[in-house]
């Protein structure tokens, strides 16, 4: 299935896979929908998309690192799965105790040719189990580091 991501202006290119064929189309009517959906080209090839309205591009990556919840004094292993300009997905190896809108320190090492390593607070934003996506609090330190890692 191929992701298309619509950014800010809502337009996207869908490329037939079969004949090559371009369409620009603005797709903001989908922005509150199933954002899997078929799309038909004029050759009659009906093929899989999904819409991504993300502000930034999220890429997806196998870091290992640890988190620290100081309000509890729980610490433990995880592993990102995702990371973006805004924010971060992770998993913890073992069940913890985090909650939506709790502050956690996040520490980690990017697999850039810096090894550049990354400490910073985070704001959980959704939990499943051990699953947690949470958002960047401050991004001053590493900014330029994070900006240069998804770009390449």
């Amino acid at each position: 299935m191929t992701i298309i991501y619509a950014g800010a202006t809502n337009e996207v290119k869908i490329i037939c896979p079969k004949c090559g064929s371009e369409k620009n189309i603005n797709v903001f009517k989908f922005k509150d929908t199933h954002k899997r959906l078929k799309a038909k080209c004029k050759c009659g090839e009906v093929f899989p998309i999904e819409l991504e309205f993300r502000r930034y591009y999220r890429k997806e990556v196998r870091l290992a690192g640890e988190y620290f919840f100081q309000e509890k004094d729980e610490r433990g292993d995880i592993l990102i799965e995702d990371i973006s300009m805004t924010g971060i997905k992770f998993s913890t190896l073992k069940p913890h105790n985090i909650s939506k809108d709790d502050t956690v320190e996040l520490k980690f090492t990017l697999n850039n040719q810096r090894k550049t390593e990354i400490q910073t607070l985070v704001k959980i934003k959704w939990i499943n189990d051990r699953n947690v996506g949470a958002q960047f609090i401050d991004l001053k330190h590493f900014k330029q580091d994070l900006v240069f890692y998804l770009t390449a």
